[in-house]
């Protein structure tokens, strides 16, 4: 039998950093949002233990397959006392590697939802399982559930957030760049924190203007790495289209940026222009 679950692409709209902490992390606060853009995880209990990749970007993570997040996930929940019946995944990669999507986080949430499901846990023990999430990943928690999500602290403090407008269409794309998180927090500078910046209201939906105006603190340390950030803003800020577009920014640690309209149409036509200019670009929306 098999479980499936998507791995959605996270996008940070905004990600603000607040301080460094004792232990050498940074707080944050950032609005996070999922799109419908997603890899693919399936675990089956009628194949041979093991996981395979597939998908345009498994390449990479086939090289050392045993240091992929999956099987120290894997790992992990056999140490925390669960008994999964043994099982084979599959994951179809779609999101681009080190990419500031998300992606890895995604798998995981997505493997532990699958194993919840299979295990077919009681509230109190899928609460436990979930639980694990932080340790292995700050990103982890806020990928659990897909949707507007608030993220403070180290980023494992998440709750649901509201946006005013309806429907949104995304274009994400990417100069083909990856980027290392911690390379790029270790290049931030104290000058770019948001030091003074107070939580969202946890319950009153949110302007979206309101969101992006706050920007990526990580956009300054991110384009010292890697300009082509730069030409990929500047392309989607003067395409065709710009003009219907709600708002453009970094998402993450980079490289990949996003661009938000309320119609699909404009975001298909500025990913058809990128992807010209040999960009990695794909349309997609958000999940409300």
């Amino acid at each position: 039998m098999d479980w499936n679950s998507p791995a959605p692409a996270k996008v940070n709209l905004s990600l603000n950093i607040t301080g460094r902490r004792e232990d050498g992390y940074h707080d944050l606060i950032s609005f996070a949002a999922f799109t419908s853009y997603a890899d693919q995880l399936t675990i089956s209990d009628d194949r041979p233990t093991g996981l395979t990749i597939g998908g345009p970007f498994a390449a990479e993570l086939q090289k050392n397959p045993q240091d992929n997040l999956i099987n120290k996930t894997r790992n992990a929940v056999l140490a925390a006392g669960f008994k999964p019946q043994p099982h084979h995944i599959h994951l179809e990669k779609y999101i681009p590697i080190s990419s500031g999507l998300g992606g890895g986080s995604s798998d995981v949430a997505a493997y532990l939802r699958c194993l919840s499901d299979m295990m077919e846990l009681s509230q109190s023990e899928k609460q436990r399982l979930f639980g694990l999430a932080g340790n292995i990943g700050a990103d982890v928690p806020v990928c659990l559930r897909p949707g507007y999500q608030i993220m403070q602290g180290d980023g494992t403090d998440v709750h649901p957030a509201k946006i005013k407008e309806g429907h949104l269409h995304c274009a994400l794309a990417n100069p083909g760049n990856p980027m290392f998180t911690a390379t790029i927090f270790n290049a931030l500078h104290p000058k770019n924190y948001s030091s003074n910046l107070i939580s969202f209201p946890k319950q009153d939906a949110i302007q979206l203007k309101d969101v992006l105006a706050l920007g990526n603190d990580l956009y300054e340390p991110a384009i010292q790495i890697c300009p082509k950030i730069t030409t990929l803003i500047h392309r989607m800020e003067n395409s065709s289209v710009a003009d219907r577009l709600l708002g453009v920014g970094m998402s993450g640690s980079g490289a990949s940026c996003f661009a938000l309209s309320t119609s699909q149409d404009i975001v298909s036509q500025l990913c058809e222009e990128l992807n010209a200019f040999g960009f990695w670009a794909v349309a997609t929306s958000l999940i409300k």
